[in-house]
């Protein structure tokens, strides 16, 4: 049995939501009425109140009234969606239940269609679900923009389809300058079906940027807000301060520094802190979360005050410098209680990260306290496990993850690296890590994660993003189906071809190669074009295929060429590099020359395509001469 909603019939049906409905709720309607419409060419009119006819019903929240007289469809749905208790803590998430989770459903009955969501923005995600069911498909604009068929009539299969995401904190950061093309972005998260978005506060301007381009795309939307990120410096900037407070500042070396961390033994500069982020939760009443994260790097303070706190011992990922877990944590609870009192709704997260990544043995996180765990020199080619043979400590950290889940009693999440925006957008394809990881994650309670992207690379790891966004609600998801399906969309005629092309690379650069992570080109010396003929071959069926295809396919296909190339260049500046390490001297200045001139090439040919998409030229000019 089927609802047949017809072109024939005008209106086909109302898209019908309660009288003086929540912004996102009405913007939800909008779009569910506009795709409709563009899917059949007839009208599907927004409604408030009662209606007449075929109706597809929006509900914001399940535990809301009934909004049907007699046996309702709305509240079974109800019963679909009891808030999960066994998943979150009282007040704000994590494990032990009662913040919502994002989970949204639908009913189709003869009568029409209600689609229900325990949030306006989970609503949201279930009216493009459920468009997603009819064959439209949300792909960035950098991949060419959203495909929405045509067809002659709609025809839902009656029954009910409930959906609860696996991740509650599904978020993304920007790495640099917030610009006009980041509305596009957030425009991409909410359909597949991501929740929020950190701004990263240390570019000049980027909170007004967040402000003006940001803010009201997600309050549209009813995704949550993050601000902070690397954050000691923007909360307290010493360019300001220092003068006047080097107390603030850490003690390094015997003397007060403006270019280390903060003095967090400083009850000063606890007040100051906690003054500024109530400040801003005070400018910005939509932001749920503050992040409030030491500056990136080391340089903690070392006066008497700070270095009592904690035992003077090294950390277990970065042995050469001291743990500063508890000094950090102490000082972040500190501050959440002062947040607390002016803004009991808010929470701060905390960042697990290089020499305070070690669990703590005497401090717990506040409650209001969110964890963000970061694997900063975790393996790219094994997924996290705490029984993973790997040369880089994903077990390590696999454990010291569950160590962490055990004493927070808020949202865990990880800081993720797998949008690989530190590999110099060399193709390295980790999707069937990514799916491992991801799944090992859920069932060790991690409550989601946080990924940067850069925008100017979306065509090397776009794809890692769509994945991760899928696997967030669908742990167990066949990945090499998705990848084959996200394939012919990118690709259309040369999906194939690309499908063996990435097959190649990955048995040659992963699975024959070393253990590697960001910021380590050695794994490239393997890409010989000896070694690679296979993928050579098969990328070039791709390119005549994708020839044949429409503009955009050809334009990805371009997309992957410049990796490809990148990848050889690459390759051979680091095997020129090997062989000086191991030459003797009367070979040095003639293979130091070649060094020099396969540099130069490389950055050069990444220079005439830093438009294409596929490259982040500004990482490649900073990181690529090291």
């Amino acid at each position: 049995m089927k609802l047949i909603l017809s072109p024939d019939n005008q209106p086909a049906a109302s898209v019908v939501i309660e009288a003086n409905s929540p912004p996102a709720v009405s913007f939800a309607a909008r779009e569910l009425s506009r795709y409709l419409a563009i899917l059949t060419g007839a009208r599907f009119p927004v409604r408030e109140g009662e209606s007449e006819g075929l109706q597809i019903r929006l509900v914001p929240h399940p535990l809301g009234p009934t909004a049907t007289a007699g046996p309702s469809p709305v509240a079974r749905l109800r019963e679909l969606l009891p808030p999960p208790p066994a998943l979150r803590c009282a007040k704000w998430g994590g494990r032990g239940g009662g913040r919502l989770c994002g989970a949204y459903a639908w009913r189709v009955h003869e009568g029409g269609v209600e689609i229900v969501g325990e949030r306006p923005g989970s609503l949201l995600h279930g009216v493009y679900a459920l468009l997603e069911t009819l064959g439209c498909r949300w792909l960035h604009p950098r991949d060419g923009g959203e495909i929405i068929p045509r067809i002659p009539r709609i025809e839902l299969a009656l029954g009910e389809h409930i959906a609860e995401p696996a991740m509650t904190h599904r978020e993304l950061t920007n790495l640099y300058a917030i610009d006009r093309e980041y509305p596009l972005h957030i425009d991409w998260m909410a359909k597949n079906r991501l929740s929020r978005f950190m701004a990263f506060l240390n570019m000049p301007g980027s909170l007004e940027a967040y402000r003006d381009l940001i803010e009201p795309e997600l309050s549209l939307r009813d995704m949550d807000a993050t601000l902070g990120h690397h954050s000691f410096r923007f909360l307290l900037p010493p360019e300001e301060h220092f003068a006047e407070h080097p107390e603030w500042y850490a003690l390094i070396g015997g003397a007060r520094s403006p270019d280390g961390q903060l003095c967090t033994s400083n009850p000063e500069v606890v007040e100051r802190v906690a003054e500024r982020i109530c400040a801003l939760f005070g400018e910005f009443p939509a932001v749920e979360m503050f992040g409030l994260w030491p500056n990136d790097g080391f340089g903690w303070c070392e006066c008497e005050e700070c270095a009592r706190i904690e035992e003077q011992r090294p950390s277990q990922f970065r042995p050469e410098q001291p743990r500063r877990t508890e000094t950090y944590l102490r000082f972040v609870n500190s501050v959440a209680e002062r947040v607390a009192e002016e803004h009991p709704d808010r929470r701060l997260s905390a960042l697990v990260y290089v020499n305070y990544a070690d669990a703590p043995e005497n401090v717990r996180p506040a409650e209001n306290v969110a964890i963000c765990f970061a694997a900063f020199q975790r393996c790219l080619k094994h997924p996290l496990g705490p029984d993973v043979e790997c040369d880089r400590g994903n077990a390590a950290y696999a454990r010291e993850f569950q160590r962490w889940r055990e004493i927070t009693p808020g949202d865990l999440y990880v800081f993720s690296y797998l949008t690989q925006i530190h590999t110099l957008s060399l193709p390295y394809p980790i999707h069937e890590m990514i799916a491992q990881n991801q799944r090992w994650l859920v069932d060790a309670g991690c409550d989601g994660f946080t990924a940067e992207f850069v925008p100017e690379e979306w065509g090397a790891f776009g794809a890692n993003l769509y994945l991760m966004a899928r696997l967030a609600w669908q742990p167990e998801l066949d990945v090499e189906a998705w990848l084959g399906g996200h394939d012919e969309l990118i690709f259309g005629p040369a999906a194939e071809s690309i499908g063996e092309y990435r097959h190649e690379l990955r048995e040659v650069l992963i699975h024959g190669g070393p253990c590697t992570g960001h910021y380590d080109l050695d794994w490239t010396r393997r890409a010989t074009e000896r070694l690679l003929a296979p993928a050579l071959e098969a990328f070039g069926h791709a390119r005549a295929l994708a020839a044949t295809g429409e503009r955009r396919h050809w334009e990805a296909l371009q997309q992957q060429w410049v990796g490809l190339e990148l990848l050889l260049r690459t390759a051979t500046w680091r095997r020129l590099l090997a062989e000086i390490d191991r030459a003797p001297e009367v070979r040095l200045e003639s293979l130091r020359a070649r060094a020099e001139a396969a540099h130069h090439d490389l950055l050069s040919f990444a220079r005439a395509h830093a438009d294409s998409g596929a490259v982040d030229v500004k990482r490649y000019e900073r990181i690529s001469g090291d």
